[in-house]
């Protein structure tokens, strides 16, 4: 900590570091938290829960106040939600726990709260904390579990509570070599319990275990996602990299909670990309602190309705989890294309990302009978429609070039994290990402794509499943101008104008932030403000 106001301090803070006023809080905080590390590091292990949440509390306090970017960032403003989002994550099951559990559902050992606590002082300070050899990260074999095998066992004998937690295991079991197996007197094991909520330790932490799914928390995505923690995964927004994809809205975060957003620098990624689709991703108002403003804003605004899903666990969740414990199971390469990797559940073929398939994931899925396919994209507009119900996955590319495209509608079943019935749209150059989703409103404004191809697929179990997408090859020379899109009462401007439009409210910023010009450049104002309206549904 700077010990007067420097350029040095000065710094410092923009780093993210304490300012001066900061530092003396900062230090009798970190006094108190080594204490307790030392004193913890003797007790008993039954112990080692109430240390644990003594320690977590402490390191609330101490990084309430300290910034977790230089600056307080978002894209588009801090603006009210204008429709109502529903959390279907543990979080809206542990209100009633949240002070007593690590990022809304983990139980971590106080030598992993120690690690917390060491990264938060290496961020602050810049300086290396020297931890004890014990205190090793999540990333290392001692966290997981021998041959890929997790013995388990069911505290109660309740049917239908079972039936959830064995489905929540079999969505691992299916895509993966990790096998669930009753436990029979092993060391190491895991007891599922209806405790006061959702929550479990992270990765194998020796002994009996313990996994809570409480009530409210019977969903199969949600005891996945707990599982995915026993299994050694952290939260997806908790990766070093995440500044890249989220701003984290500071000034919603319920007071004293703030230590929940911290980076986590012990995550071993293998290569895996940053998944706004993860299972393991918080949603959009964790800890917030007025339901009408979200904590955790994608930086690309298409990406808003696809975090904090809990339908199932995603391609990337399933690839991080074979990396970490099925690797040695495939001995020759296929080289597999598009983020696709050998099956460890069958060696002889590629597993692909959804909306991919063939021998090397260089071809589109099968799709539901009647839709779905490739096509070549050209110099003219062309249009995309689908309104049927099932999986149906196209592929639009070019030999050279990139794409052009826009989403003219998109409508189904409007819900807040896109889960069951969508359009999702992959235009990057890592097709393995899960891409947006759109289920209310179709995001307006023009898409250009990274490559040459983008991956268009629509996933419906119920009706309304519409979509209509224009496209053409894009150019630096300017592209000719589209044919105007049939009006059919739904989507379009009514719709924009009826519901949200994207966390940016793209459409008012369009109209208001050109409309000044307009009203001062010209006295025909009314024909001017219908080009200008017109001009953007033309784009």
């Amino acid at each position: 900590c700077p010990t007067r106001v420097s350029r040095k301090g000065e710094k410092a803070a923009r780093k993210g570091g304490p300012s001066t006023k900061d530092c003396p809080r900062l230090l009798l905080s970190t006094m108190r938290l080594l204490f307790l590390i030392f004193v913890s590091s003797s007790v008993h292990a039954q112990d080692d829960l109430g240390n644990f949440q003594k320690m977590m509390k402490g390191f609330f306090k101490m990084s309430d106040n300290i910034p977790l970017t230089p600056n307080r960032r978002s894209n588009f403003g801090s603006a009210p939600l204008r429709y109502k989002y529903v959390d279907k994550t543990e979080y809206a099951a542990n209100k009633g726990i949240l002070d007593q559990v690590f990022e809304s559902d983990l139980v971590l050992t106080t030598s992993q709260m120690s690690d917390v606590i060491a990264d938060f002082q290496e961020r602050v300070t810049g300086k290396k904390i020297r931890r004890r050899a014990k205190r090793k990260a999540i990333i290392g074999d001692r966290f997981r579990w021998p041959n890929a095998t997790v013995p388990y066992s069911f505290k109660h004998a309740d049917g239908k509570w079972v039936s959830v937690i064995r489905k929540g295991m079999a969505k691992w079991e299916r895509e993966t070599c990790i096998r669930f197996v009753p436990h029979t007197g092993q060391h190491d094991s895991v007891e599922y319990f209806r405790g006061g909520g959702c929550y479990s330790s992270v990765g194998r932490i020796g002994g009996k275990q313990w996994i809570s799914i409480g009530y409210g928390c019977e969903g199969g995505g949600i005891v996945a996602h707990e599982i995915g923690h026993a299994l050694g995964f952290w939260h997806e927004q908790s990766r070093p990299d995440r500044d890249t994809y989220i701003n984290i809205n500071e000034d919603h975060i319920v007071k004293g909670t703030k230590g929940n957003f911290e980076k986590r620098m012990d995550i071993e990624d293998k290569d895996i990309p940053y998944d706004f689709g993860s299972v393991m991703h918080y949603g959009p108002q964790a800890f917030t602190n007025d339901w009408k403003y979200v904590t955790i804003e994608t930086k690309d605004h298409r990406f808003q309705h696809t975090i904090g899903q809990r339908a199932d666990i995603s391609f990337v969740d399933v690839k991080h989890a074979n990396r970490l414990y099925c690797s040695h199971m495939c001995k020759i390469s296929l080289n597999c294309e598009n983020g696709g990797y050998e099956d460890p559940l069958d060696c002889t073929k590629c597993k692909c990302p959804p909306g991919l398939g063939g021998t090397r994931c260089d071809r589109i899925a099968t799709s539901t009978p009647g839709c779905g396919g490739e096509v070549l994209v050209t110099g003219l507009w062309q249009t995309l429609s689908n309104s049927k119900i099932g999986e149906c996955y196209w592929k639009l590319y070019t030999p050279m070039g990139k794409i052009h495209f826009e989403v003219l509608e998109s409508n189904y079943k409007c819900d807040s994290s896109c889960a069951d019935n969508y359009l999702e749209i992959k235009h990057t150059s890592k097709l393995e990402q899960t891409g947006f989703r759109q289920c209310c409103n179709a995001v307006p404004g023009p898409i250009i794509s990274e490559g040459n191809e983008i991956i268009i697929s629509s996933v419906a179990v119920e009706r309304p499943a519409n979509f209509t997408i224009r496209y053409i090859l894009d150019s630096s020379a300017g592209l000719p101008k589209p044919p105007p899109a049939a009006w059919e009462g739904a989507g379009g401007l009514t719709s924009l104008l009826g519901s949200e439009a994207g966390i940016d409210n793209t459409f008012e910023k369009y109209v208001l932030t050109q409309l000044p010009n307009v009203l001062h450049t010209t006295s025909a104002q009314v024909p001017n403000i219908m080009n200008l309206i017109q001009a953007f549904l033309g784009r």
